[in-house]
């Protein structure tokens, strides 16, 4: 196929497990993939401990990526944590399909190729059952009632000619392909609906951004509904199957029509719900009350849904554009997280907000904001730290809270919706709810090493957000587990990272000394002890090694800065460990590097830092924190190895110097891959996205 527009395309094959794990295998598992561009990534929500292990000995027996997740999250969560995966994995496109349905090879690599060559499309074969009769091939959902209809015997399923007025094309996410492209251009499949609609609303949401949906009549698969259903088969549907549709009915409507249209679907609810119960046929409600409780259950929950809606006052749509998204940093630096935050703030501004940044003071963000069209205040605000368990922390907390609070209230009043970058600023979370304006959280932090107790406390003012952002899966997880009833809510949006124009090729030979590199705060969690111990270690065994160290210090920590430099003092180092201080341009060091290290001693939660190596093609040696490893999963170039250990950080830069060539190749390799994987431009439509559904929702 050399040549073809799918050539060089990796097609991520996405089974969402529920207890089927049986079923994955006779179907998914009779396929020959030995050689051929697909990846399998098998999700598992969580049923039991007996079909948890199932599922790791099917996933390891075939060779498949396996994404176990704690509980039951639903479809779309499921599917979007199996992207993500499939993602790392370098998969350029992805095909979700159901435990239950049958995909032969010819089809499955004509699907692959059909979306590469067009990558703004959702594209779906014809669907039958095992007796030849058609499942699906094509559907419509009607703006007048929020009803479901397919398309009609002997008519062509043509989705820019619908059968009436005000009927809209959707494809089911039974056997579904999307380019990565556009499936993270719309964020994703929207997380709230747990099982069925989801595919409704992508639909919606890709014709939107301007793609098409495309029904391949040509190409077939098979699909026995009802094989995930507890083995049920024939015309009944399962409880779960009433409840979702009657309540996920009204919540497509919330969260993308308007509210002359929601009330149209709620006054339809009791005709349209019991048109949904119908379809497991009558003989079922004389048999058990438990689909017509199911479907009750469902029909109720979206009411309140959508009387919540009905019953808010209208926005002032023209006044509420005017008004600016108010976004509240800790910072003005140009670390990690200031880093991210910029990149959300040109994402807001790329859709036509206005945006009114608020720092506590300034710094080298500030001028990059400016630069790009944001307005910037300086407010004093108080920040959660840990040092604000300690009498003078709190102090310094208290007085910032009291001095801060009326500029706070005054700039949240003239503002249409606030986005808090971190946790640590939970006055204006809480303000900005009392206010009546949207929040959105933007959560970076994943620190198990903290006690239990203070993490609680930390993580509460999460509770008041409308809406929670994650950079990663690690920092979801962690949240979770502090406060549970944020589950469900949590949205993961992996950092963008913005590469060099074009990196700087690695040395072709290493004379001199290695050039070693470490960038990040100068801080004990960070690891830079480690790095000039391992450093101290190489000279020991003869390899001739140079480290430099790019950072500050958080103000307050000037004293283990003062300890660094005795330390490299002490060790004879001053010739071998430089200091250079914080550099907002990190590009030149990259370049000048040849391995960088990443020694983190605590958890991290992604690691822009081993995200800009990867981007600047050097080799990288990282701790082994999951938040790092989710960074760098997939990567050829990177070494994880053990945290706080200076021998295990020196055995691994001397595996790079032993083999310099293949490691320089492979992270010259894997740098193209990370520009697309950490893209900017994905990273801002997402985080734009994202505060549009906010805005709905609210």
């Amino acid at each position: 196929m050399t040549g073809s527009p799918g050539a060089a395309g990796v097609l991520g094959v996405v089974v969402v497990n529920y207890a089927s794990a049986a079923l994955i295998d006779a179907n998914l598992g009779a396929l020959d993939l030995t050689g051929r561009p697909v990846r399998v990534v098998i999700v598992d929500n969580h049923s039991s401990a007996a079909e948890a292990e199932a599922v790791r000995a099917l996933t390891t027996r075939h060779g498949w990526e396996l994404v176990a997740l704690p509980d039951n999250r639903g479809f779309g969560p499921a599917c979007n944590a199996g992207a993500a995966a499939a993602r790392r994995l370098g998969c350029s496109t992805f095909l979700f399909l159901n435990p239950d349905a049958v995909v032969t090879l010819p089809v499955l690599e004509e699907l692959r190729v059909h979306s590469l060559r067009e990558p703004m499309a959702l594209i779906s074969p014809r669907l039958l059952d095992s007796t030849g009769a058609v499942v699906f091939r094509g559907s419509w959902w009607h703006e007048a009632d929020g009803r479901i209809r397919g398309a009609a015997r002997g008519v062509d399923w043509q989705p820019d000619a619908p059968p009436v007025p005000g009927a809209r094309p959707w494809l089911t996410a039974a056997c579904l392909i999307v380019h990565a492209d556009l499936f993270e251009r719309v964020g994703g499949f929207a997380e709230a609906y747990f099982l069925y609609w989801e595919d409704v609303d992508l639909s919606h949401r890709c014709l939107e951004a301007g793609a098409s949906l495309v029904l391949r009549e040509d190409l077939v698969a098979v699909h026995d509904e009802g094989g995930t259903q507890d083995g049920q088969r024939g015309r009944g549907k399962s409880p779960a199957y009433y409840r979702w549709n009657c309540r996920n009915r009204l919540l497509f409507a919330v969260r993308n029509l308007g509210r002359a249209a929601v009330l149209r679907w709620l006054l339809a609810t009791p005709r349209v719900s019991w048109e949904i119960l119908l379809r497991g046929g009558r003989r079922q409600l004389v048999e058990s009350p438990r689909p017509a409780t199911a479907a009750l259950r469902g029909a109720l929950a979206g009411v309140g849904l959508a009387a919540v809606t009905l019953l808010r006052p209208a926005p002032a749509a023209r006044r509420a554009r005017r008004l600016p998204v108010l976004v509240v940093t800790p910072g003005a630096e140009l670390y990690g997280a200031d880093r991210v935050l910029l990149e959300s703030v040109i994402g807001l501004l790329a859709v036509g907000r206005a945006v009114t940044v608020v720092v506590p003071g300034d710094g080298p963000l500030v001028r990059q904001l400016t630069d790009r069209g944001a307005q910037v205040v300086t407010c004093r605000m108080p920040v959660l730290r840990k040092d604000a368990l300690r009498p003078a922390g709190a102090w310094r907390l208290g007085r910032d809270a009291v001095a801060g609070l009326w500029p706070a209230v005054r700039l949240i009043r003239a503002a249409d919706r606030v986005y808090v970058n971190t946790l640590t600023l939970p006055s204006w979370i809480v303000l900005a709810r009392l206010l009546r304006r949207r929040v959105t959280c933007h959560v970076h932090e994943a620190e198990r090493s903290v006690p239990l107790p203070v993490r609680r406390l930390l993580s509460l003012p999460v509770t008041f957000a409308d809406q929670v952002v994650v950079n990663s899966d690690v920092t979801r997880r962690v949240l979770e587990e502090v406060v549970p009833w944020v589950r469900g809510r949590a949205v993961v949006v992996h950092n963008g990272v913005p590469g060099p124009a074009e990196p700087s090729p690695p040395r072709t030979t290493l004379v001199g000394p290695v050039r070693l590199l470490f960038i990040g705060r100068l801080s004990p969690r960070k690891g830079p002890q480690v790095a000039v111990a391992a450093v101290e270690l190489l000279r020991a065994r003869g390899v001739d090694a140079c480290l430099d160290l790019v950072g500050s210090v958080f103000p307050g920590y000037e004293w283990f800065e003062e300890e660094l430099r005795a330390t490299v003092e002490r060790a004879g180092l001053g010739d071998r460990v430089h200091l250079r201080g914080f550099s907002a341009d990190v590009w030149p060091q990259l370049a000048a590097a040849d391995v960088v290290l990443v020694p983190s001693v605590l958890d991290e939660s992604f690691g822009n830092t081993a995200a800009e190596a990867v981007l600047a093609a050097r080799p990288l040696v990282v701790s082994a924190q999951d938040g790092l490893r989710e960074a760098v999963a997939g990567f050829t170039s990177v070494q994880v190895v053990t945290p706080d250990d200076p021998a295990a950080l020196a055995d691994a830069v001397q595996g790079v110097v032993a083999e310099w060539d293949g490691w320089a190749g492979r992270a010259v390799a894997d740098s193209a891959e990370a520009r697309l994987r950490f893209a900017p431009e994905r990273y801002r439509r997402q985080i734009a996205a994202q505060l549009g559904q906010a805005g709905r929702r609210r």
